[in-house]
């Protein structure tokens, strides 16, 4: 009889010690993992923006001067984002996180079709002809990941130049 109240007891006992982590109630259950982010897919950063203006399809012929040069058409004026060694896909993400980010929407592209109508004189002796820019943001992005234990991998970093997704517009005199 002695026997089975020790066993009883004993396993009394083990079931106490056992049941809490079991259950999920112990210490074990309660500890935080340090750095939930280690399994996420890759991020990216954004810094150094500025504004950019981009060289568009639209120009005049030269004119040699003096005189005043005239660019009068309806055109498509279109400009193209500047990022390379990335997928069509992961652009269209780092430009969308990038608009968030800056606060300012730009894309892959901007294309307008308009009357574009603009003179400048054109100084003595100088050849020179009228190039359309399109407002865009310079900035640099980096890609990077959460890796254990809880440090920051950079996988690369870029700089890119996008259009901004409005219509501003500049004309300058160019040799």
């Amino acid at each position: 009889m002695r026997l089975r109240s020790i066993t009883a007891s004993v396993i009394l006992a083990c079931a106490t010690c056992v049941a809490p982590a079991a259950l999920g109630t112990g210490a074990e259950s309660s500890a935080i993992q340090p750095c939930p982010e280690v399994n996420d897919p890759p991020s990216y950063s954004f810094s150094k923006s500025s504004t950019a203006w981009m060289a568009t399809n639209l120009r005049s012929d030269y004119l040699r001067g003096p005189g005043t040069i005239t660019y009068n058409k309806t055109a498509t004026s279109t400009v193209n984002a500047s990022i390379t060694g990335t997928t069509s896909a992961e652009a269209g993400v780092i430009f969308a996180k990038a608009s968030v980010s800056l606060a300012v929407s730009v894309g892959a592209s901007y294309s307008k079709s308009d009357s574009w109508s603009y003179a400048a004189t054109v100084p003595a002796g100088k050849a020179m002809r009228l190039q359309q820019y399109k407002e865009g943001r310079a900035f640099t992005v980096q890609k990077y990941r959460i890796v254990p234990p809880c440090k920051t991998k950079y996988l690369w970093t870029k700089k890119v130049k996008a259009p901004v997704k409005n219509a501003s517009y500049l004309w300058q005199l160019v040799s």
